[in-house]
């Protein structure tokens, strides 16, 4: 099996300068495949109800459209993370000048860790976005686990015909330097790796809360019956398996690269050869099965294959939409990605309640913390949201006001 494309990489101070110069263009490291547009260009309720079962959800919200019709809506609209499934390019070109910036950080693994989303408009039936992502910032770092990497911060903004702005943000991405590992070679892990194994009790525990798990729906979170500190429900997910992560793909598509098969798998190779190596049969495939191809996963010195980071996200998204209710708004999602998260691992999700009050700007609100531990005890999210919410005063919440769409356009 061939890996030179995962580990021949470097990060060089020349390598950082030419990403620096690609701010306000975008990412060369997160260039699309062949029909890398979106997987939903127009939203549909059939679309949203999909991308809700396949992320584990079946809130009647997301999902009925008859129950939709019943609430402050009056129609079908899109959970948090939904826009990832959308957006048709519109990126900002670069120049012919900064063709040499096409190199930037080219043959390293990349990570995506984490970002901050605002939401201002209901994605509903009919809907249809466009998307920029630009390079916002880039940072070194030294680790000992990866050598040197990098944080590359990249912008992001969906909006409509209108020009009416949807949702906007930032997502960052590690860029960090792998070595093949030598024959023998044990994994280098900050700790040693420990496979997740249950005991029949320990499934009856995961059960059960999935038995518990709270979902609002209909009842109006008022912001008098919020206080800081105040109990919060308990959420789980997992054990996670290679089905999950199917189905995410299934609900999300392929997000950046296009992994599509056979004559068109060949074609999108022409476009992203250094996103191809060989496998086992000599024949190409994606490195992306880096999270499916247990042997791969060795190979580039991890113990196991593991999840995407956007899997991670919308568990921080079902979390807050059981919370917050029909009546409510998401208006802020901030999430870091903490450890890998390995086939096996279950994620159990809990918050606390840091702020309630009234904003002279956004009305009643809510500040959350979101927490996701695995079941060795260790953090795999970290999240904080901000939820609009319904008072007694002067009922319920309304939208943000949306900014103007970006200048890093085309």
């Amino acid at each position: 099996m061939s890996t030179e494309g995962l580990i021949r990489g470097q990060i060089t101070d020349e390598s950082l300068d030419l990403m620096r110069r690609r701010i306000g263009y975008p990412n060369p490291t997160l260039r699309a495949g062949i029909h890398g547009g979106a997987w939903n260009e127009i939203a549909t309720a059939d679309a949203i109800r999909r991308w809700s079962l396949c992320m584990g959800d079946d809130n009647p919200f997301f999902i009925d459209c008859d129950y939709a019709a019943r609430t402050r809506w009056g129609q079908t609209i899109a959970p948090t993370g939904f826009e990832k499934s959308m957006g048709i390019p519109r990126a900002k070109e670069a120049p012919a000048e900064l063709k040499d910036t096409n190199k930037a950080l080219r043959g390293v693994q990349l990570f995506y860790s984490g970002g901050e989303n605002f939401y201002y408009k209901p994605i509903t039936e009919g809907v249809k976005l466009y998307r920029t992502k630009w390079v916002d910032k880039v940072e070194a770092k030294e680790s000992e686990f990866a050598g040197r990497s990098a944080i590359v911060t990249n912008g992001l903004a969906l909006w409509d015909d209108d020009d009416a702005v949807y949702s906007d943000g930032v997502e960052w991405f590690v860029h960090a330097e792998r070595r093949k590992r030598q024959e023998g070679e044990p994994a280098k892990q900050k700790e040693p790796h420990e496979p997740a194994f249950y005991t029949d009790e320990q499934m009856a525990e995961i059960e059960a809360a999935y038995d518990a798990e709270f979902v609002r729906g209909a009842d109006t979170l008022y912001i008098e019956d919020v206080k800081v500190g105040q109990p919060m429900p308990k959420m789980v997910k997992g054990p996670l398996t290679i089905t999950d992560l199917i189905n995410f793909h299934m609900g999300a598509g392929w997000l950046i690269y296009g992994l599509w098969p056979y004559r068109l798998s060949y074609e999108n190779r022409k476009n992203l050869r250094g996103f191809y190596t060989k496998d086992k049969h000599n024949a190409w495939d994606a490195v992306q099965r880096v999270h499916w191809d247990a042997d791969l996963a060795r190979e580039v010195g991890l113990p196991d294959i593991y999840d995407i980071g956007a899997l991670r996200q919308t568990m921080v998204s079902h979390y807050l939409h059981n919370f917050a209710g029909d009546d409510a708004w998401i208006y802020r999602i901030r999430y870091e990605f903490r450890n890998f998260n390995y086939m096996g691992d279950v994620t159990w999700l809990t918050a606390n309640v840091t702020d309630a009050r009234v904003d002279p700007v956004l009305g009643p609100l809510i500040e959350l913390d979101v927490t996701g531990t695995n079941q060795r005890g260790k953090p795999n999210i970290n999240a904080s949201a901000t939820i609009l919410v319904a008072s007694r005063k002067d009922g319920l919440c309304k939208l943000p006001e949306p900014p103007q769409p970006p200048p890093h356009r085309s």
